[in-house]
Parts: C-alpha cells; structure tokens; sequence
C-alpha cells in the first residue's frame, strides 16, 4: 500500500448517511438523538471533518478514536437539536496533519504539542477547544528507552551510541528528547550516530532489534510493547504535556461551542482516553522552549 496520502473515512455508531447535495441523513436505530421531523422528510446532516496524524500505526490510530468520535457525534448532535457527522481524515506524516488544519482542510483535530505550535504560528487563528488529561492532569511521560539487556546506566553514558528519534516534528520523539540530552551535555556529535524513524512504535521496536543503543518514544507505546514481551527497559522519563484539540475558524461557531462542551464532558470510562480538560496556550510555552533549545542538539 502507498501511504504518501492515506486518508480514512469512517461512519460511527449514529450510523448517519449523508446524501448529495442535500447533506441530508438516515438514522440507524442506535441513534441516540430524537429529533423530530415529518414522515419520510429528509432530516439535515451536518458533517464536520476531524484529523489525526499516525503517530503509531493508522488502524490503531482508527481504533483509538472511533469511540470518541460516537460519542461526540451523539453528543454534539443532542446539543444541537439537529443530526452532525464527524468524518475522520488520517494524514499518513506530521506535516500532512498540520497542514489539514491549517489549511482549513479539516475543521477540528488533534496535534501534539510542538505540532500545535507550528500550526499556531502558520495560522494564529487557530482555537483551542481542549486538552487531553492524563490522569486529570495535563502531564505525562515520554521515555528514552534501551534494550533490556544493555549496560547502559545513565544518559551521560551514550555519547559515543546510536540514538532514534521518532518523527522530525514530533513532541517526543525529537524536540523534548533532544533537550533531554542537551540537560545531560549531549549534542549530536557526541552520538556515534542518529537517525529519525518516524512512528513511536518504529522506534521502540528498533531499540528491541538492537539496531539502536537507545531512543525516544511516548510512554504509553513503550508500554505497550514490552506487554507483548519486546525486550525494553527505561532509561530516563521527562515530561510533556497533553496534546490539544484545535479548532479551525472556519469551523461555526455554535457547532464549535457544542463541540467543545461535549469534548470537555466526554466520560472517560467510554472512550479510549481519560478524558479531558480546559486548555490554555500557556501550557504549551514549556514546548515552545524545548524546541527553541533543541536547535542546539
């Protein structure tokens, strides 16, 4: 399969079908909504577009946000007395993912943090509607990884080893984790050698093959590979913050404001998140900083 420009289009438990130019929709009988309308009248449909990046592999991208694109479908719908449809749209790169919003491409999306800040800054227009919580909190770990037999003790002690880092753009897997070695006195010179890989999951399986010394992924992916018996171990934690869901001004703005009320009332025991929580820029100056310091790596 070619993935220079993989996109998705996925239609959720509301089961709606927009048809032509009408933009009207059928109601499955799992549709939460009532919404009243004459017999055999056409009910409208507004659908509205969400984009996700593949920051690990694009069915388990699929996987992670069907459940809480129902609900928000559902919700948003309810709010709103009228039938929406949120269409997904999977951008195979970072960039891709940046650009669709931007660009307008898409109407809402979620970025990581330093991709937020790119995006903010090529269009500053862009709005916050929310912030993933991890635990109730706007934090949580990445992870600079080694393969559960190497010596390796400390970060000081891979100068002269070969590091991955993930994707070029990525919170993680380049920005945060090159500060990371910097705090420690490590530039890239001081590597044997470098190289991106891309994905979370690529990284951390890199590692376990021994192609890597060592290398920088999110926690959750690092997780997720040891408990299918990868052989990692953790050399170092930093922190990074939530990533947010971001908004495009072309978005209406009452769908915007139901959107995000029901974005922020999500019930995290139905969806594959914990939830989440108001955003504010100003969480994500410590990124700002990060990738301004990473210019020295």
């Amino acid at each position: 399969m070619k993935w220079s420009n993989y996109f998705v289009s996925v239609k959720f438990l509301m089961g709606l079908l927009c048809l032509g130019t009408l933009a009207s929709c059928r109601q499955s009988d799992d549709l939460a909504v009532e919404i009243s309308a004459p017999l055999g009248a056409q009910i409208p449909c507004e659908t509205i577009r969400f984009g996700v990046y593949t920051a690990d592999k694009a069915t388990t991208v699929v996987e992670q946000f069907a459940p809480i694109l129902e609900a928000l479908e559902s919700a948003t719908s309810e709010k709103l007395g009228r039938l929406v449809h949120i269409s997904l749209t999977v951008s195979a790169s970072y960039n891709g993912g940046i650009s669709d919003i931007v660009e307008g491409n898409v109407h809402f999306s979620r970025l990581g943090p330093a991709s937020f800040v790119m995006a903010k800054a090529k269009n500053p227009d862009l709005g916050l509607l929310a912030m993933e919580s991890k635990g109730g909190k706007r934090t949580f770990f990445g992870i600079i990884a080694v393969h559960k037999d190497s010596e390796i003790g400390s970060v000081t002690e891979l100068k002269g080893k070969s590091f991955a880092f993930g994707d070029p753009l990525s919170t993680i897997g380049r920005y945060l984790a090159q500060s990371e070695l910097l705090k420690h006195g490590i530039r890239g010179a001081d590597l044997k050698r470098y190289d991106f890989l891309g994905r979370h999951d690529t990284v951390g399986m890199a590692i376990a093959a021994g192609d890597f010394s060592a290398g920088a992924l999110k926690a959750s992916t690092f997780d997720k590979l040891v408990a299918d018996g990868e052989p990692l171990k953790i050399l170092q934690k930093f922190k990074n913050v939530t990533k947010p869901w971001v908004s495009h001004p072309t978005l209406d703005a009452e769908v915007a404001a139901a959107l995000q009320a029901s974005i922020l009332e999500l019930d995290a025991t139905s969806i594959s998140k914990d939830g989440f929580l108001e955003a504010d820029e100003k969480y994500y100056t410590p990124i700002q900083t990060a990738m301004k310091r990473a210019e020295e790596f």
